[in-house]
């Protein structure tokens, strides 16, 4: 079969809808509440959020189906073929429907609006309804009108389907495929399958036992929607945007690059491809290393190596093995550093793996794994909140109590997690006990990781890189077009002094290899030569730590100021791609305000790339570093260059970091500046450069929100620390975003572009009204300043129009349901949060004064407008 009759898909968004109704309404459909003790209970006001929130849900899939979509089309085209009997019958119902579930849904919202924290939990959610709300004939009287709505859809959708049958018959057209060996869409399943039944049983919609036995056949339907929603959604909560940032942005190590872990003459350092195969009951293997002697690129280079499979299936033997991994980022996001990312992301991989991979495993291994989620969700639509550390940790051991599979876990830099590192310790120890599991963790070698890991096998990197490192400081040399005119004067006796003198001193240490060759060479004039450059590298310290002061204190003072420029940037926003840290290091305030929205040309891109990357290696002698996030390229994929989206820019490494910080005397050679107020107004025009030149992304959403969201939160830091109202900057914003979402749904792109939300995992809320103006938003906001100021000139209609978005949008998002755009997936929007949750009176009582055409007699609300600019 082609692709599903648009029929299927509008019926089952009905019939959802009227079954999650029907279980509001009945005595016998308990909440469920969580099993675990440790666990809290689900609250009244959460568990009725959960129920208005997949009512919402519910509804919005009938406006985004396929049937009402072609129903619009030839209702607007009055010459267009008109649809046939049951296609026009379930446009009907599903209108029916929804004046059927928007008064249950207000009933709802008031239901938890009389209820508070403490009371004594409802069993149901009819109990929440008739505390007051609804009387016993209202709930029994809408239970029964939806549930004569299901058998009608259900006789609408039969009619189709026997139509379809027919209409088949008569074409000659093949109706019926063998079960797909792949993974089947699940309504390409069910209608095989539903259509096989009617063909055989001669089923007839006028015919009472026939929808009754049909029936049956939808309620299979729903179950499977409920599965893949539950599924889809698991997932996206698993999975996050730099998931895989930090390995994939790890440099390769040199051509021929750590084969003393592969084995040298015969002789393999560090026993761990005979650890990888053993199966001895040592699950924990342990790099360690001094920092910056290159763990992570080991790492790296050891995750999903082909060259340690065979030792792999040694151990495995004839189990399924699955592997996955996680490198913490102490530079990068909030969950690139937190065990929450680390379980995640392990769990995701590990999943993905098990479901898609050779394994084909069925996807409700998710219900088992997730059992007190999928019970909410089958309740009352809950159990699709954020997922805790401990939630995590439990869905983790349930995994990998499958005995029948072997199970991988490489960890790259455990010491860069900020939270619960005694728990994951604890939590790698005790996984590694069973057979069946093992880790390969790299760590510093701090007092807490040699107490937990000392006596286990390990490889401690730096004792054995020496060789590496010459290879790489030899290398460097070798591509250095400055030294060309040298060679011709020597005999290459100097030049290879020079490299043995660095590679003694590097002492294992890659970064400091890297940092000190690149500074002899960056600083090359035309009078010196090898003999200079000998003492330069004699003159170089040992340690790291002192390395870095001496690299300093030879820099210019204008490239000092820029080191301290792109310093306290990373500071305010550590983790900044490419063309947004490009906008901060040169925008100037009237030219963001003056440039026109449009995106970059390729070549102005390309500019600004080749300017940072100069700036960062020249002027900053590598201390920061661009750092290309790509995915891995496939066997036989072309060669392509990076997006410019997958380029960020942080500090080389974290102990650069780390000195600078400790150091702040460092830039007292360089002018005085208002560090804060520098970077804060910087960024502010970053994020504004970022939302004028956006542009959609192929196959993408045009994520309006993520670059909105930071210039908002960076406004409202500017007004902290001024005392000024930055009401242009603001207004600007607010009229960018505004601009880009119409021109966007002008050009009717089915994308959701606007709201993008905050959190790249969370499905976009679906607008209950469009939005038009600026107003809109700063409304929805609560940003009072602005509305204060704005209100007073807009039209009455823009006024009017405000209070009904903010309204419907508030009722839609409900309690915490503004976490969708203000959650802490993106992070850094504190200040946005906080007005969100403001005290709404002085916002809602001048939008009404100005918003009434007659005003005599109506006192203008007092709201202190602080001095804008």
């Amino acid at each position: 079969m082609g692709r599903p009759i648009p029929a299927v898909g509008l019926a089952s968004a009905l019939v959802q809808i009227i079954d999650c109704s029907i279980n509001t309404l009945r005595k016998d459909h308990p909440i469920y509440q969580p099993s675990d003790p440790s666990t809290t209970p689900v609250e009244n006001a959460a568990f009725l959020q959960d129920l208005i929130h997949n009512l919402y849900r519910l509804t919005d899939l009938i406006d985004q189906s396929e049937l009402k979509k072609l129903h619009e089309e030839k209702s607007a085209n009055k010459a267009a073929k008109k649809l046939s009997e049951a296609a026009q019958q379930l446009v009907k119902l599903s209108d029916l429907t929804k004046e059927l579930t928007y008064p249950l849904i207000d009933a709802l919202i008031t239901a938890q609006a009389k209820g508070s924290f403490g009371d004594p939990r409802w069993s149901t959610a009819r109990e929440a309804l008739e505390n007051g709300v609804w009387k016993k004939g209202d709930v029994t009287g809408t239970k029964k009108k939806f549930r004569a709505l299901r058998r009608e859809v259900e006789t609408a959708l039969l009619l189709a389907m026997r139509q379809y049958l027919d209409q088949s018959a008569e074409s000659g057209l093949p109706v019926f495929t063998a079960e797909d060996t792949g993974r089947m869409h699940h309504w390409e399943k069910w209608q095989n399958t539903a259509l096989d039944a009617i063909h055989a049983n001669d089923w007839k919609h006028n015919k009472k036992k026939n929808v009754e036995e049909f029936s049956k056949q939808v309620d299979r339907l729903i179950q499977a929607e409920k599965e893949a929603h539950f599924y889809e959604t698991v997932f996206k909560l698993l999975w996050f945007e730099e998931l895989d940032d930090r390995v994939n942005s790890i440099t390769k190590p040199i051509p021929g690059g750590f084969e003393f872990v592969f084995g040298e003459g015969g002789v393999q350092v560090g026993g761990i491809l005979e650890w990888f195969g053993s199966s001895r009951g040592e699950g924990l293997y342990w790099v360690t290393g001094k920092p910056g002697s290159g763990k992570s690129t080991l790492m790296k280079h050891l995750f999903r190596n082909p060259r340690i499979f065979s030792s792999l299936e040694a151990w495995s033997g004839s189990s399924p093995g699955i592997t996955s991994g996680f490198f913490f980022w102490a530079a990068g996001t909030e969950l690139q550093r937190s065990t929450v990312g680390l379980l995640r992301s392990i769990l995701y991989e590990s999943l993905q793996d098990m479901i898609f991979g050779p394994l084909d495993q069925d996807d409700s291994i998710l219900q088992s794994l997730f059992a007190d989620r999928w019970n909410q969700f089958i309740s009352y639509g809950g159990g699709l909140h954020a997922f805790t550390f401990s939630g995590l940790r439990r869905a983790f051991e349930l995994m990998i109590s499958d005995v029948s599979k072997k199970f991988l876990f490489m960890i790259d830099g455990l010491d860069e997690m900020d939270e619960y590192p005694n728990e994951v310790v604890d939590m790698i120890i005790s996984a590694t006990k069973k057979d069946n599991v093992k880790f390969c963790v790299s760590s510093r070698p701090s007092h807490m990781f040699q107490g937990a890991f000392e006596r286990r096998p390990r490889l401690v990197v730096d004792e054995w890189t020496t060789h590496d490192i010459q290879i790489h400081i030899a290398r460097a040399f070798n591509q250095e077009p400055k030294l060309e005119r040298l060679r011709g004067k020597m005999d290459g006796t100097e030049e290879g002094k020079i490299v043995t003198t660095l590679t003694e001193k590097a002492t294992g240490v890659f970064l400091w290899a890297t940092l000190a060759t690149s500074f002899l060479l960056l600083g090359l004039e035309e009078v010196d030569d090898f003999l200079i450059l000998k003492d330069r590298a004699d003159a170089l310290p040992f340690l790291l730590d002192d390395l870095l002061p001496h690299i300093l204190d030879k820099i210019e003072i204008t490239d000092l100021e820029q080191v301290w420029k792109i310093h306290v940037l990373l500071e305010r926003h550590s983790y900044p791609r490419l063309l947004p840290l490009s906008f901060a290091l040169t925008a100037e305030t009237p030219a963001t305000f003056a440039a026109d929205v449009r995106p970059l040309r390729p070549e102005e891109v390309a500019r600004r790339i080749e300017d940072i990357r100069f700036q960062l290696t020249q002027r900053c002698k590598n201390l920061f570093a661009v750092f290309d996030t790509t995915p891995p390229r496939q066997p036989g994929q072309p060669l392509t260059l990076p997006d410019v989206e997958d380029l960020r820019v942080t500090y080389t490494h974290r102990t650069i970091r780390d000195y600078l910080l400790s150091q702040p005397e460092l830039f007292s050679k360089i002018p005085p500046h208002a560090s804060t107020l520098f970077a804060s107004q910087q960024w502010a025009n970053a994020h504004l450069w970022s939302l004028k030149t956006l542009s959609p992304h192929p196959a993408a959403p045009l994520r309006i929100w993520s670059p909105l969201s930071n210039a908002l939160e960076t406004s409202l830091a500017l007004f902290t620390e001024t005392k000024k109202f930055p009401l242009t900057y603001m207004h600007a914003a607010l009229t960018t975003a505004i601009f880009l979402h119409l021109k966007a749904e002008a050009a009717g792109s089915d994308l959701p572009y606007f709201p993008i939300t905050s959190n790249a995992n969370s499905t976009p809320i679906q607008q209950a009204l469009n939005m038009t103006s600026s107003l809109d938003l700063a409304t929805l906001l609560n940003i009072t300043s602005y509305v204060a100021v704005k209100a007073k000139g807009a039209e009455r209609k823009d006024v009017r129009h405000a209070i009904e978005f903010n309204r419907e949008m508030r009722k839609r998002w409900g309690k915490g349901g503004e976490e969708a755009w203000l959650g802490a997936g993106q992070g850094g929007v504190e200040r946005l949060r906080v007005e969100y949750n403001r005290v709404r009176t002085d916002t809602d009582a001048l939008l009404e004064y100005y918003g009434k055409a007659v005003k005599f007699g109506a006192s203008k609300p007092a709201v202190e407008v602080p001095e804008c600019v």
